[in-house]
């Protein structure tokens, strides 16, 4: 179980977004239809050499359980949002966190300050129905 602080601040739900956002960049895409396993772990599988150690390639990165668990609690907590929020918590988060200015570049008729404004209105009322439903409820 994660400890997030009660009651939920819109600082705290901004760092958890990051957190998310960070964690939704290194899970893995899905590729294709999935197919049926067939293998069954029955035979010990050999490391793959691409990780071995010493072959210099690149180390994967694999977030903790415990970002996991920020990655899907702030999922359903974006899924509580109307969707011009989810758009907005979308394109100010995914697949990397973005500036205001950079932000700006998608809505070309409002201001980057008019954009913060909005995307802490956002955030508030989040964390006030968050507040309200429990977070424990989001946990799940």
């Amino acid at each position: 179980m994660i400890n997030i602080e009660t009651p939920m601040t819109v600082e705290n739900l901004f760092r958890l977004l990051e957190i998310a956002s960070w964690v939704d960049s290194k899970l893995p895409k899905p590729k294709g239809k999935p197919r049926c396993v067939t293998n069954f772990e029955l035979f010990p599988s050999l490391p793959s050499s691409k990780y071995a150690n010493g072959s210099g390639l690149y180390i994967k990165i694999i977030p903790t359980p415990r970002q996991i668990r920020i990655w899907e609690f702030s999922l359903n907590l974006v899924l509580k949002a109307t969707p011009a929020q989810r758009e907005l918590i979308k394109y100010k988060n995914y697949p990397f966190v973005r500036s205001y200015r950079q932000l700006k570049r998608l809505y070309l008729d409002l201001s980057h300050e008019t954009l913060r404004k909005r995307y802490i209105a956002v955030l508030s009322s989040l964390c006030a129905k968050a507040n309200r439903i429990g977070i424990k409820e989001l946990l799940i």
